[in-house]
């Protein structure tokens, strides 16, 4: 998955909310493996309900920064490694739990076939793997202005989707588990809301513009978006920010698997 530091920070702020849908399956022997953990924000809130908590990503930037966020809490259970999730450095079953958090609606469906087998290999017998993850449709837009729409669809366009069903990967989650050999066992759902009050407001609209800023070079030199586009995209949103009663929800599908 492609990063930036936009991306990572966002990352940072969000930790235990992203998965308190998790914590009941939690218990305190448990060996818990975060896989695409960003900068480790979620595997350090799930720390604190495990025995021993490890987080794996590709990108060294986010290693590091997870690394920086150890180093400043007492956990002696959590720790980060640099590693793909297609080709994990663990053996068979060294983990009570897998856990996904927006990671797998970014992959093809090749990384995707591969990844999960990966989990299933360092999965115990009986051990879950846990999703969540985007789902378009599910979003919560209001006003729903052009520049704000061309500002998500500029999102997507980064990510490269080339299945329209991809932008509804949440949703699909359980079937998707199913097919790889695991059997659900809960589904539900959650929004992170970009609009609370002022504040959050302000704040969606400071990470939006950081995100575009950061981005636009970027999908302006890969010819996938226009100058004209970004700051288009940028106009939607201070506009969406200048309105009191504008409402942002982002849709986020979660499913808790097992390995039979």
């Amino acid at each position: 998955m492609r990063q930036d530091s936009s991306i990572l920070e966002f990352q940072r702020k969000r930790g235990g909310d992203s998965a308190a849908f998790f914590v009941p399956f939690l218990t305190p022997d448990m060996i818990l493996l975060d896989a695409g953990c960003g900068p480790g924000s979620i595997t350090a809130a799930l720390a604190g309900s495990v025995g021993k908590a490890i987080g794996v990503d590709i990108e060294s930037r986010a290693i590091a920064a997870a690394n920086r966020l150890a180093a400043g809490t007492r956990l002696t259970n959590l720790s980060f490694v640099e590693a793909d999730m297609t080709a994990l450095p663990f053996e068979d079953g060294s983990f009570d739990a897998v856990f996904f958090h927006a990671v797998l609606y970014h992959q093809t469906q090749a990384t995707l076939t591969r990844t999960l087998a990966e989990a299933r290999r360092v999965l115990k017998r009986g051990g879950l793997v846990v999703t969540r993850d985007a789902d378009v449709g599910g979003n919560v837009l209001h006003p729903e202005l052009d520049g704000v729409r061309l500002a998500l669809d500029l999102w997507q366009r980064w990510y490269e989707h080339a299945d329209p069903e991809a932008l509804c990967f949440g949703r699909r989650q359980g079937s998707i588990l199913r097919a790889h050999g695991f059997t659900p066992v809960w589904a539900g759902a959650s929004y992170v809301n970009h609009s609370a009050d002022a504040a959050s407001r302000s704040e969606a609209v400071a990470d939006a513009r950081r995100s575009l800023r950061g981005l636009g070079p970027q999908l302006v030199g890969k010819g996938l978006a226009t100058d004209d586009e970004i700051h288009a995209a940028l106009a939607g949103w201070d506009a969406w920010g200048a309105d009191p009663d504008a409402v942002y929800f982002r849709c986020r599908c979660e499913c808790v698997a097992r390995k039979d």
